[in-house]
């Protein structure tokens, strides 16, 4: 395909197979342009994954040089750029900047996504008031020369690192996915788990640019999906995680399993300030977003932010509990101007200082889902990305009796001798944590508890499954 001007071009492929964007890129007569490691654009078509219009493999997407060369030579003028995965969003704000296109500016003339120390900074420096654990960035290249800089241990005895309680977690800067996230109980654990996260490759084979160390906050987890349009946060949904343990050699590490979504116009007014003042600290002025939160009895912390959409299966939640379309109304606030009206709440300006309290006396310490002020209930949907023959097994005796269990299965994975060595080395971040989801269990029910009780059950973390 030759000369397609005015094109969709997406960098990066979901992992969840979902490829909302390709949808809303047909419905307006937009070529679909997807850039892909070539690797990762032969493991997908292996998955039998919806083809775009054209498919360029570049062996770094998250080099925009490399990107933009690869879309001249194929004659491919973009109108407007995305990522579809967490990895390359820094490609595709700088891709869109150099070509002057969709969502630059407005999504902010010098706006880049800021990596997850950086977002802790410009929190720290433009909303001090919100919540946040304590936290220090290392050096991969410090890593294990026994300095303080790099493991915690070295004989200095000061820093920042030495000034953070236990138990902390240890993640890269700029991963996704949930790779490379340790939880330590120690110093001798906290030194490999940095050993372990320096010696891995990010998506693609790179090396991580930076480790983030932070204490470890306890709580309820949740997911914000949201929506920015000058300047202002639109809150979509919310959604309660299920966060799993999972054994990671001598270290423990996460899995998020599932979630159990609600829609914005429920969320406590206290999640939709967070959310504005991580747009305006950031100075993200358009697009999707989401970012993760832990809520405890002091208030919401503010754990991440992603500039695009959710992965995992997500954008589906969105659109069963408030029945909108987060991809097309992210496609229409970037090329024609449109924001997202009715169900969403918008984040009102509200003091900075009424964040360091939370939700309001009498939500704190419940989790913000149910009744309505008026006590009606709202639709809740959850799902659960199923990792174990038992919890699919579960599941699917949960779905042969009750009609608002549905079980999805995952396509078979690829196996390795399909590959050449340079591919699974590439691969590798993919295969260790993408191609261990077996299914997809999606639950909906008026009830929250009702979803939030079969979810449990299906992972294995509660009891029987329940009544129809």
């Amino acid at each position: 395909m030759a000369h397609a001007r005015g094109a969709f071009v997406q960098i990066g492929a979901t992992r969840d197979g979902l490829d909302p964007y390709l949808r809303c890129a047909r419905a307006r007569g937009m070529t679909a342009v997807l850039v892909e490691t070539p690797a990762y654009l032969r493991w997908r078509r292996h998955l039998r994954r919806r083809p775009f219009d054209l498919e360029l493999p570049v062996p770094e997407p998250e080099d925009c040089g490399q990107v933009g060369d690869a879309l001249r030579a194929a004659g491919v003028t973009p109108a407007l750029v995305l990522a579809g995965f967490d990895r390359y969003v820094v490609s595709a704000f700088r891709l869109a900047a150099a070509a002057r296109v969709a969502p630059w500016p407005r999504a902010g003339r010098h706006f880049v996504p800021p990596d997850k120390a950086a977002q802790r900074t410009a929190l720290r420096r433009h909303a001090p008031a919100v919540l946040q654990p304590r936290y220090a960035r290392v050096d991969p290249g410090t890593v294990g020369t026994g300095t303080t800089a790099g493991d915690g241990r070295g004989p200095e005895r000061h820093g920042p690192l030495f000034a953070l309680a236990f138990p902390q977690v240890v993640k890269p800067v700029d991963g996704a996915g949930g790779l490379g996230v340790f939880l330590v109980r120690d110093e001798a654990e906290r030194a490999r788990a940095l050993r372990d996260a320096a010696a891995s490759a990010n998506y693609g084979g790179a090396a991580f640019s930076g480790l983030l160390v932070e204490e470890h906050v306890s709580g309820t987890e949740y997911s914000v999906q949201c929506l920015a349009h000058d300047g202002r946060a639109h809150l979509l949904t919310f959604c309660e995680k299920l966060v799993l343990p999972e054994p990671n050699g001598e270290l423990r590490g996460f899995r998020e399993a599932g979630h159990l979504a609600a829609p914005g116009r429920s969320a406590p007014q206290a999640l939709t300030a967070l959310a504005q003042a991580c747009v305006t600290a950031t100075g993200y002025a358009e697009g999707p977003f989401h970012i993760d939160v832990i809520q405890n009895g002091e208030g919401p912390h503010f754990i991440e932010m992603g500039f695009r959409l959710s992965g995992f299966g997500l954008v589906a939640l969105v659109s069963r509990v408030c029945g909108l379309d987060w991809a097309e109304h992210a496609f229409a606030a970037h090329l024609e101007r449109e924001v997202p009206d009715g169900p969403p709440q918008e984040a009102r300006d509200e003091p900075q200082e009424e964040l360091r309290g939370g939700p309001p006396e009498e939500t704190r310490g419940e989790p913000p889902y149910g009744s309505r002020p008026d006590g009606r209930r709202h639709r809740a949907a959850g799902q659960l990305l199923a990792t174990d023959p038992h919890q699919l097994a579960r599941a699917r005796a949960l779905a042969a009796g009750q009609g608002r269990v549905r079980v999805e299965a995952s396509p078979p994975v690829p196996g390795p001798d399909d590959f050449t060595e340079r591919e699974l080395a590439c691969l590798a971040s993919d295969r260790q944590r993408h191609a261990a989801v077996l299914g997809r269990v999606t639950v909906e029910h008026e009830d929250p508890a009702w979803v939030r009780e079969r979810l449990l059950y299906c992972a294995g973390a509660g009891p029987g499954g329940g009544s129809p």
